[in-house]
């Protein structure tokens, strides 16, 4: 390995090291030893010491770095408070169904005192453009989001972005328009708009034009998820790489046919233009990691051209990673980053050697192999699905989109812009519409792989098997081939036979419960749905179900059909199919759902674990009251699932409910819930709430809680704890297994 190799990885691997931590260091130890070692090396310049000299200083600034991003966040004098802010607004705001979502900068309170910048949402806001000064009155929190196992991270993408509180917007008022300087965005997207929304669903061209991600729909966004090839609808490093060189031989050809009497180089006035063509394009593309990578990379390469100076690919890659997490430590903490980065460096040590040989359509094909196979385990660790069909798919849709598309519409932009010509823009929609025909075709054979995270012992054993399996090494691949087992054959822990495994996961100000057994699965509640939005059945639920191993249920139980129960339940059904579906409002389930009424004293067994279902009424306007209450046994020790039911309610299942060692709490711990009665009746040991974070309802009540206290119940918020695990047994006392917020804690989780 060449010194400058194991400098960079030395580098890298000090950058990286703090986000390991659950809980920050100082650095200020960390930079006395860098000084100590800077000293020692001048007089013994040996090679190890060189590179424990370039860990302790990526450590030290990654952890200086990390403290000035805590330090920057919304104070806690200021969580859940409405503030009076002024702001300029960010980036392109983005329209949802219900109002705007923005990012603001340059925030400052009444007093002048300046805050971090932030992520709000306008629910029917006015119109807002990037660059704006705004007076807001805003209702702000501390960055936090749902913590469960196998979902997205808010907190650490939050994070990544710099953003240091979030908020909703009460009322607001614009104090200036944004200059020229800072609208030409917008108004490029605007000009560009006109002649492609004449063409039907023409507009989704600005995806790869102006980096609007808003130009696709959710079903365009589902469809390129289904293929594997979202990355070809977003501004990609593979954009910026191709444009950069398109624009580097036009300036090489123009200054060959046309000589300037340039008395430098020609390579001297190329490789600039190329630069800040590519930098322009990035700019569109709102500079994510990908973006900054390919970036930067042709950066490096044309800095060395003009030094007349040749690096190995591997570390040019090196050098880029390096300055990318130099800027922002944090952005490890984003899919893309390494999704991006594993991208390029697997692909030069799958093709390393191999060019010169095969024709050009075999190493195009294997260039896909490489990628299809390589990134799968970093698709796993992200939580992202694997699409069966993304090799072949590739093999055809980036030429057509990199050689056809986006020069295409380049070229048609430029035209558009500078002539009002829209003929060839125009062309590029008509290409790019046809390619996304093609593509809701092949997405028809539902080629679409969710796997469970395996474990990271079986991961990085997978990940030393794809490795193996891309090294030029016959003898390996049969090894390699046994380290992937464990990817497609996760093992899953399931209880005993008579056990019962209760997972409360957590969705906000919702329910939803995972009641598992040694070989049946049911789901008590599905979470919320916020209009035709956000749907925390498909984003929450789902996602975690997959990562417990679970591919059906045989039943899915909704307690009644109010929408923070029962609205994800269609589109989790869609990826966790239920055998069965029962609630306590049947006739208020979707129809597609098909979903049986609950019977009051219906029984069953499975695995030796005993299920009976309950319901104060059956009729009604109150959908809380018609909740279907599911009470479960293994052995003697009892769990109870009551839904919203009221005092009322409970008064009326009193007779029929048996001592319960673990209870969710009714209603969320609402006040019109959970009685004296209830409790003594009950004597539980755990009680659960289920229920958001600083929620505007005010659940669980205080007085609720105190009652709770006050009969000896320990109780667990998912609004803290995150999603949290119980297990019951036959012979012993319910025990919690683990709450998720301590178990994947790291030091910028609240």
């Amino acid at each position: 390995m060449s010194d400058l190799r194991l400098l960079l990885l030395c580098l890298l691997a000090g950058l990286l090291c703090p986000l390991l931590f659950t809980a920050l260091p100082l650095w200020t130890p960390f930079a006395g030893g860098v000084v100590v070692l800077a000293l020692l090396l001048r007089r013994r310049p040996l090679r190890p010491l060189r590179a424990l000299l370039l860990f302790c200083c990526g450590l030290s600034w990654s952890l200086f770095w990390h403290h000035a991003a805590l330090d920057s966040r919304l104070p806690l004098a200021l969580d859940n408070q409405q503030v009076t802010l002024t702001g300029r607004v960010d980036s392109l705001p983005q329209q949802t169904d219900t109002g705007w979502r923005f990012q603001l900068r340059d925030v400052r309170d009444i007093s002048q005192r300046s805050l971090p910048d932030m992520r709000l949402h306008w629910w029917g806001g006015a119109p807002i453009a990037a660059g704006e000064i705004w007076q807001l009155e805003v209702r702000l929190r501390r960055p936090r989001g749902l913590r469960n196992p196998g979902t997205f991270d808010y907190e650490s993408w939050l994070y990544a972005q710099g953003i240091g509180a979030v908020g909703s917007v009460k009322a607001g008022q614009r104090i200036s328009a944004a200059p020229a300087l800072g609208q030409w965005r917008d108004r490029l997207q605007e000009r560009l708009a006109r002649p492609l929304s004449e063409l039907p669903r023409g507009t989704r061209l600005l995806a790869l034009l102006t980096g609007d991600r808003k130009a696709l729909d959710r079903s365009d966004w589902d469809l390129l998820q289904a293929t594997g090839t979202t990355h070809l609808l977003v501004i990609s490093g593979l954009h910026i790489g191709m444009l950069a060189t398109a624009v580097f031989a036009l300036m090489g050809l123009v200054l060959r046919s046309f000589p300037l009497g340039w008395s430098r180089p020609q390579l001297w006035l190329s490789a600039p233009v190329a630069l800040v063509a590519a930098a322009g394009y990035a700019g569109l593309a709102g500079m994510g990691v990908p973006v900054q990578r390919a970036l930067l990379m042709c950066l490096l390469v044309l800095l060395l051209k003009l030094w007349r100076r040749q690096l190995p690919a591997i570390e040019l890659w090196l050098a880029a990673m390096v300055i990318v997490t130099l800027v922002n430590p944090a952005a490890p903490l984003r899919a893309g980053y390494w999704l991006s980065f594993m991208a390029v460096g697997l692909l030069l040590l799958g093709m390393g050697g191999r060019l010169h040989t095969g024709s050009v359509w075999w190493r195009w094909g294997r260039a896909q192999w490489i990628a299809f196979i390589g990134l799968w385990p970093w698709l796993l660790l992200w939580g992202l699905p694997t699409s069966a069909v993304a090799m072949l798919v590739n093999l055809l849709a980036i030429p057509w989109v990199s050689l056809l598309v986006v020069p295409t519409a380049l070229l048609g932009a430029a035209l558009e812009l500078l002539c009002g010509l829209d003929w060839l823009l125009l062309l590029a929609a008509h290409l790019l519409n046809l390619l996304l025909l093609a593509l809701a075709w092949v997405a028809k054979w539902d080629g679409l792989l969710w796997l469970p995270f395996p474990g990271w012992s079986a991961w990085l054993l997978a990940l030393a098997g794809v490795l193996a399996l891309l090294l030029p090494i016959a003898t390996l691949r049969p090894l390699a081939l046994l380290c992937l087992l464990p990817l497609l054959l996760p093992l899953q822990v399931r209880p005993a036979a008579g056990e019962v495994r209760v997972i409360v996961l957590d969705v906000g100000q919702g329910l939803s419960v995972l009641v598992q057994t040694a070989g049946h699965d049911l789901l008590y509640d599905a979470g919320a749905r916020f209009g035709s939005g956000f749907d925390l059945g498909e984003a929450v639920v789902a996602p975690a179900l997959l990562s417990f191993g679970v591919r059906e249920l045989d039943l899915l139980l909704l307690s009644h059909a109010d929408t923070d129960h029962a609205g994800g339940a269609l589109a989790l059904a869609r990826r966790v199919p239920p055998l069965r579906v029962i609630s306590g409002e049947a006739e208020r389930i979707p129809a597609a759902l098909a979903a049986d009424a609950c019977r009051m004293g219906q029984e069953w067994l499975w695995d030796g674990v005993r299920f009976r279902l309950l319901q104060a009424q059956d009729s009604g306007d109150d959908g809380n009251a018609r909740s279907c209450v599911l009470q479960v046994w293994a052995g003697e020790h009892s769990l109870l699932l009551p839904g919203d039911i009221g005092k009322a309610d409970e008064a009326l299942l009193l007779a029929e409910l048996a001592p319960a060692e673990l209870l969710v709490a009714p209603h969320h711990g609402s006040r019109s819930s959970s009685s004296y009665a209830l409790i003594r009746r009950l004597g539980p040991k755990w009680v659960v709430f289920s229920a958001a974070y600083h929620n505007p309802f005010g659940h669980p009540h205080p007085q609720v809680v105190a009652r709770y206290r006050e009969l000896g119940s320990d109780a667990i918020y998912t609004g803290g704890a995150g999603a949290v695990s119980f297990i019951l047994r036959p012979d012993r006392p319910v025990v919690t297994e683990w709450r998720w917020r301590d178990v994947a804690r790291r030091f910028w989780h609240e």
